[in-house]
């Protein structure tokens, strides 16, 4: 059950569905002397969103149209149940339309449908699984809109595409800084246990386990930003005041992996970025498993003299291969093993496992270096478009999105990349 809606801004009230962490928003908007409904919660939800519209509207005065923010059953459940009842269309952007017929599209697939939802189908009897499919069906209400800045019964507003979540998930935008996001940004945290279990406020993006591209999902925040709505009105978590400010840094936060392997911030040379702690921890644990071969085969162990001491200096590295040449790519710029490398003259013994081998690294010019940096990126057969490899380019390198060759180069002075190749014995 629903508490009473509240006004969140002129002509919006928010009713909260549930009462824990995975809670879900409707929004009641008033335009004109009509109203429309944004999104419509579970399937168990039409009783008391109809009793919550009566009050604020009056009996038997239906809206002039459901907008849903995405196809979700938390969002989309009680869409068909009302409609029909109220005798009106659902709305929705025209990538998300495939998914009004409540069949499971592995095209539209998210992580918790792989691991969960479809293997749980599978076990069912057919006709159990067809009755789902049909209770979920709003295929026969359900239209997409044409023009975003046009939408039906929501006059005033804009839908913003924001695909991510769902390939066509949209955000409803007002003149006035109001922004209605459904999961494209939310006020609880579900990434995070402590989050879903006590629903602790905070800035967040959509849930990783329900996202079907979190790349797509972190440039439409990035869009979200750009719009500098003052107030944001989630799909799950309390509506709260926001800055533009706040949701850019959202769209660039780092997972905590990614923030503990991320090179520190530059020294006052504004070349040399120091190793993780974490990384600098684990490098001898890195190099007690390449030498027994437990490591990825593209793991190998730089050994080079240090230039003040002459010591062996060992480094755990990435190997990159292109255009049929081995490379090493520094991801801390003018790192240690860059200065002992110069200062050897390139000469130096790579090893993995029991083998060693002399090599003599070539400094590649700059502006040669964003083929074999991007070739690092999509290492053994990454997508260009993945999670692993946004998250990779922004932790090393600063490129937010998809990291081209364009955006590479911009950098790629920062970052030496050295050929391998063979030198001589002695």
């Amino acid at each position: 059950m629903g508490i009473a809606p509240e006004e969140i801004a002129p002509g919006v009230h928010r009713l909260r569905l549930g009462r824990h962490a995975l809670a879900s928003n409707v929004y009641f908007v008033a335009t004109g002397g009509g109203w429309a409904l944004v999104d419509a919660g579970w399937a168990s939800s039409a009783p008391v969103i109809r009793a919550a519209a009566a009050t604020l509207f009056g009996e038997g005065n239906p809206p002039r149209a459901i907008l849903l923010t995405h196809i979700h059953p938390d969002h989309s459940g009680a869409a068909g149940t009302l409609a029909r009842q109220w005798h009106v269309q659902v709305h929705v952007a025209a990538a998300e339309l495939p998914m009004a017929h409540g069949r499971y599209l592995p095209a539209f697939g998210m992580p918790l449908d792989r691991w969960a939802v479809v293997p749980l189908l599978r076990l069912l009897p057919a006709r159990v699984r067809d009755r789902i499919e049909a209770a979920g069906d709003i295929s026969d209400v359900t239209r997409a809109f044409g023009d975003p800045a046009d939408l039906p019964g929501l006059p005033g507003w804009t839908a913003v595409p924001t695909p991510g979540h769902t390939p066509g998930h949209v955000a409803y935008h007002r003149a006035d800084g109001v922004l209605l996001s459904g999961d494209a940004a939310l006020t609880v945290d579900l990434n995070a246990l402590t989050g879903v279990l006590t629903g602790r406020r905070r800035l967040s993006g959509p849930p990783r386990y329900t996202t079907w591209d979190p790349v797509r999902a972190r440039r439409s925040l990035a869009g979200l930003a750009a719009l500098r709505p003052r107030l944001l009105a989630p799909g799950h978590g309390d509506p709260v005041p926001v800055t533009g400010d706040e949701l850019a840094a959202l769209a660039t936060r780092l997972t905590w992996w990614q923030r503990a392997a991320r090179p520190q911030a530059s020294t006052s040379d504004g070349g040399y970025r120091p190793p993780p702690r974490l990384y600098t921890r684990l490098q001898g644990t890195g190099r007690l498993l390449t030498r027994l071969g437990l490591t990825p085969r593209d793991v190998v162990t730089l050994e080079v003299p240090g230039r003040r001491t002459g010591a062996i200096r060992r480094t755990t590295l990435l190997r990159t291969d292109h255009d049929g040449a081995g490379h090493l790519v520094s991801i801390t710029g003018e790192s240690e093993w860059v200065r002992n490398v110069r200062a050897a003259g390139g000469r130096a013994v790579l090893a993995r496992g029991r083998r060693k081998w002399p090599v003599l690294l070539t400094e590649i010019p700059a502006g040669e270096r964003a083929p074999v940096i991007r070739a690092q990126l999509l290492r053994t057969g990454r997508r260009p478009d993945s999670a692993r490899v946004a998250g990779d380019a922004l932790a090393f390198f600063g490129i937010t999105g998809e990291p081209g060759l364009a955006e590479i180069a911009e950098v790629a002075h920062r970052h030496p990349v050295f050929r391998i190749g063979p030198r001589a014995a002695g």
